[in-house]
């Protein structure tokens, strides 16, 4: 068993009394201890279990102690499995808290955990990344920052990066205007409110698959907002479909066609499938109309 001792820093005008608002401590107390949490799956996988503990405080005072403190699977061959696939072994609690909180300050090259990354970051994209020996270094400009690689693991899972986003959110409300990680030996991790944004995290979409082909499509619903997605049929599954083809958009916003229920759409359609940490998805889009058949049309005897 391994534990690490962090202490959580209010401050700003709704706190100079030692006081806090429970609607603004109880979330980001949530907050810290589901990232701690998602940060120990990440990099431990199933083999260590992480818990946050608060500790007493000093009577009129705004600092919140808190205790990391994990504790290892008892299976032993299961331990020995992680250990032949993860070289680097199990991070113990003072390890993951670096990987989260660390700060190492300078003037052309910083480093430190997570929460360091993300404001040296400031919602940028890396210039480059290299492994230089035990460390990454990631460049922006003339400035990098140096990290274990996996910090660089963390910042790119989905559910650490949304733990780490409510974990800073107290920061939006009024009269808390920043929020201190503090830990024995080392300098104090600082967000303040203007940090706030680079947590923001949009997740990228890898594209599988983009090809176009002509589909005959049976029109169930039409739509006329900017967005122009229909629901259509091409036999099996309905599915909504972006209509791209300006003619056809420009010929219906003149009248100049007419449609009914059950009518047919020869079309050149693009399907395009994406991958994500949420699974598959496919976005279709009509770039050309080439030919729009009435339901009603006779059928044909001979």
């Amino acid at each position: 068993m391994s534990d690490e001792k962090l202490t959580l820093v209010f401050d700003g005008p709704a706190v100079e009394n030692g006081e806090i608002d429970v609607k603004d401590l109880a979330p980001a107390l949530l907050a810290i201890g589901e990232l701690i949490q998602a940060a120990n799956n990440e990099i431990n996988g199933t083999r260590a279990q992480m818990s946050v503990k608060v500790r007493a405080t000093a009577e009129g005072s705004f600092e919140v102690d808190l205790n990391l403190i994990q504790s290892l699977m008892k299976n032993a061959k299961a331990l020995f499995d992680f250990a032949s696939i993860h070289k680097d072994g199990i991070a113990a609690a003072n390890e993951l808290a670096d990987l989260l909180f660390k700060i190492v300050g300078g003037t052309v090259a910083t480093g430190g955990g997570l929460l360091a990354l993300i404001k040296f970051l400031k919602g940028r994209k890396p210039d480059r990344i290299e492994q230089k020996g035990g460390d990454v270094h990631i460049h922006i400009g003339d400035n990098y920052f140096v990290t274990d690689k996996r910090t660089v693991q963390l910042a790119e899972s989905v559910a650490v990066r949304e733990h780490a986003k409510k974990a800073v959110s107290t920061l939006s409300n009024d009269g808390i205007d920043v929020i201190k990680v503090r830990r024995p030996k080392t300098d104090d991790l600082e967000i303040t409110k203007s940090d706030v944004i680079y947590f923001d995290y949009t997740e990228t979409e890898e594209q599988l698959a983009d090809e176009t082909r002509t589909m005959t499509l049976q029109i169930i619903s039409l739509s006329f907002k900017e967005d122009n997605k229909w629901r259509v049929t091409d036999g099996g599954e309905p599915f909504s479909a972006t209509i791209e083809d300006a003619k056809f958009l420009n010929q219906i916003a003149n009248n100049e066609i007419a449609f009914s229920k059950g009518d047919y759409l020869v079309c050149e359609v693009r399907e395009r499938q994406f991958r994500s940490s949420k699974g598959l998805k496919k976005e279709r889009s009509i770039i050309e109309v080439k030919d729009h058949k009435p339901a009603s049309q006779q059928l044909r005897l001979i």
